[in-house]
């Protein structure tokens, strides 16, 4: 992201013109103090704009438990009954896990962290392990540090469809027709979770922020093919692996997260279909999820080379318009009159981690997650509050 230029004083300013030099007396001693604090008291607006600008203020976090010290709870997009949901997290609850600001948005048929009653465990303070029992995946925390491992091989159908039966005709035991491929996402709602009511108050409009910074790290450890089980024909897609961080934007009609309308909008970290190779000509992307609503892939961020941290910096404001603006081409281009813009939209929720397309071995970590907002000028607000 770019900073504002810092403030450059002329050299007139802060030193004499050799020709005009002239030995100090008392009385041009008095005046020139007189004269540094009536410019000090002028320059200091201007020199913490300066200061504020050029070393990035802290702004305020909007990411809750930004480190994940308090762990993450049993979440959603799962298939697991209603039972299960609430078995899981009265045992997770009971070893410890309380106050959790995160939650896991997992797709799978055979590797749930439920499936575990072992755990999570945690093996010291803001430390968390959380394993299935082939540990085929894994989360795990230590000092803000989040690693994600996910081998589909030891998935359904080696991460083929997870609605389809087995190759020996076995039925699955969670079978939903429109979400079928293996997700393992860790995320957050900004405001109310999938069912309750999101008050005006709570919606996090991009009217009221002058500035949006996502900023963290991310290193890929592994990023390998482990099943030969060609999944194309399904999928009517490659077989592929991708790692992505994703904000969800919702119309601010919308008074509930689960409402139609929202947007996926991605920074694709790495897109590949193995050997740790990206496949650049992903992105950008634009098109439509198994549910309806809008994926945008941007292809202005790096991406991820194994075994070296990758630090992302992102104006969000930024990349909305970005999004919004493809949006708004593609639905001219279909001789449509929509024109998405940010003001219409809300933040709904994050969410970083992997969907996987067949049988891959991935191993990722990130850490100094942030999200931070700078309220917009007092001007804004008023006009937003004028025109909701």
């Amino acid at each position: 992201m770019s900073r504002l230029p810092p403030i450059r004083m002329s050299r007139s300013l802060v030193e004499p013109s050799c020709g005009s030099y002239k030995p100090f007396t008392e009385s041009h001693k008095r005046n020139l103090t007189m004269k540094r604090i009536l410019f000090a008291l002028l320059l200091a607006p201007l020199a913490a704009t300066s200061h504020a600008a050029d070393n990035v203020p802290a702004g305020s976090e909007l990411l809750r438990d930004p480190t994940l010290s308090k762990g993450v709870t049993q979440g959603y997009a799962n298939h697991l009954s209603a039972a299960e949901r609430q078995d899981c997290l009265a045992r997770w609850t009971a070893s410890g896990i309380s106050g959790a600001q995160w939650a896991f948005w997992e797709i799978n048929e055979r590797l749930y962290f439920a499936h575990n009653r072992a755990t999570p465990t945690m093996p010291g303070p803001g430390a968390f392990s959380w394993r299935t029992a082939d540990d085929a995946k894994q989360c795990l925390i230590t000092d803000g540090s989040v690693r994600m491992i996910f081998d589909t091989r030891h998935e359904w159908r080696e991460g083929g469809k997870l609605s389809l039966p087995s190759k020996d005709g076995t039925l699955p035991k969670y079978n939903h027709g429109i979400t079928t491929w293996p997700h393992f996402l860790i995320g957050q709602h900004f405001a109310k979770d999938n069912h309750g009511p999101v008050s005006e108050t709570e919606k996090l409009r991009f009217g009221r922020f002058d500035r949006l910074r996502f900023t963290v790290d991310v290193k890929l450890n592994n990023l390998l093919k482990s099943s030969d089980w060609d999944h194309r024909a399904e999928f009517k897609a490659p077989n592929h692996a991708i790692f992505y961080m994703a904000f969800v934007v919702m119309p601010v009609s919308a008074s509930r997260v689960g409402d139609a309308g929202k947007f996926y909008i991605l920074i694709p970290a790495i897109y590949s279909e193995g050997q740790h190779r990206h496949v650049v000509e992903c992105h950008p992307w634009l098109g439509q999820d198994q549910s309806g609503a809008g994926v945008y892939f941007t292809g202005s961020q790096p991406s991820l080379r194994a075994g070296n941290w990758v630090h992302y910096d992102t104006d969000v404001k930024q990349l909305i318009r970005e999004a919004l603006a493809a949006a708004t081409k593609e639905s001219r281009a279909r001789g449509q009159t929509k024109t998405f813009v940010p003001e219409e939209y809300f933040l709904a929720k994050f969410l970083i981690g992997w969907e996987v397309w067949g049988g891959f071995n991935t191993d990722v970590e990130f850490k100094n997650l942030s999200l931070r907002g700078w309220p917009a000028p007092l001007l804004h607000d008023l006009k937003a509050k004028s025109n909701p």
